[in-house]
């Protein structure tokens, strides 16, 4: 992954391939892992800055579709994800399978960044350091829930979520960040801000694209012959490493927060990212819109490492954060 500023070229020409199908068998399983070829290079580009809210997720949450250029991106749509998929509803209950049936009706190679943790710490999922590390660790969390979240049974909600994890954490000494929340200054997965949206994004928006088949979600899920790429972003990361980026005061209203928007639009104008009209008048009025086209930029940049890089057995379970700088 290179370091510039400017966005890579994404390179769209590539062989056809057949899709694999469900999260399926055991043979299934070792067949997508052990293939040596690699998701087809993004021709699409989508960023999701992710609400959970009961009654507002379709409002609060936003949907950057864009195209890779010579220079970087081009914006070509940003709204909340009610006007894009032109929803009738806000209600979470609506609105986050309508965003399952968005993704996986994409027929053309697309890499999504998410930006919602899609794990908890890795010994939540069972994961033992000194023990040999399955590639399964991952999958079998993600589709047990939302009943059970790897070794915590009756999460009925993110009340109980957040209950659960910290009881178990204080009980056997298991961390409540992961490695990469540490790393990227990110929040506890499970902690009292974030749980609805960690609750709700993995069970509710990763488990039914896991279960359709058609994904690849690096590094906890290969599947190489995979249309769909969904990467884990940290829009504030992003930001933290743009040059000119501001990480804080940006989603404030009062005219401080105007102001650090402002700057932190010219900084993904000066990464190659081109959004005119309506849309560019979107990022100064809204932090939403503005982290969605930041989690479309970790995505159309770290897309290569994401897919061809090595990863730790820690993190091969607990995913990692992309941040549009990794190497």
């Amino acid at each position: 992954m290179t370091d510039d500023t400017t966005l890579p070229r994404v390179n769209t020409t590539s062989s056809e391939q057949t899709n694999t199908a469900g999260s399926g068998t055991q043979e299934q399983r070792a067949s997508r892992r052990q293939s040596d070829t690699r998701p087809r290079q993004p021709e699409r580009v989508i960023g999701l800055d992710f609400s959970a809210a009961a009654r507002s997720s379709g409002t609060n949450s936003w949907l950057a579709d864009c195209r890779p250029t010579e220079t970087g991106l081009r914006v070509d749509s940003l709204a909340t994800v009610s006007e894009m998929l032109d929803l009738d509803s806000t209600d979470r209950e609506d609105v986050l399978p309508a965003l399952v049936e968005f993704f996986t009706g994409i027929s053309e190679p697309t890499v999504v960044g998410m930006d919602f943790p899609f794990a908890l710490p890795a010994e939540f999922l069972g994961f033992e350091p000194e023990k040999p590390t399955s590639d399964d660790y991952w999958e079998e969390f993600v589709t047990d829930t939302p009943a059970s979240w790897g070794i915590l049974d009756d999460v009925a909600d993110p009340k109980a979520l957040y209950e659960q994890v910290r009881a178990t954490a204080e009980e056997r000494g298991f961390p409540l960040a992961r490695e990469t929340d540490t790393v990227n200054g990110g929040q506890n997965p499970a902690g009292y801000r974030i749980r609805t949206q960690t609750y709700y994004g993995i069970s509710a928006v990763l488990r039914p694209l896991v279960e359709r088949g058609d994904v690849c979600v690096p590094p906890v899920y290969q599947n190489p012959t995979a249309t769909l790429t969904v990467l884990e972003t940290y829009p504030a990361a992003v930001f933290d490493r743009l040059p000119d980026g501001r990480r804080e005061g940006y989603k404030s209203d009062d005219r401080a927060g105007v102001a650090a928007r402002e700057w932190n639009r010219g900084a993904l104008r000066a990464a190659g990212v081109d959004v005119e009209g309506t849309d560019a008048t979107c990022l100064t009025a809204s932090d939403d819109a503005l982290d969605a086209v930041a989690a479309a930029v970790a995505a159309a940049r770290d897309w290569a490492v994401a897919v061809d890089a090595p990863f730790s057995p820690r993190e091969r379970v607990e995913a990692v954060v992309f941040d549009g700088f990794s190497t």
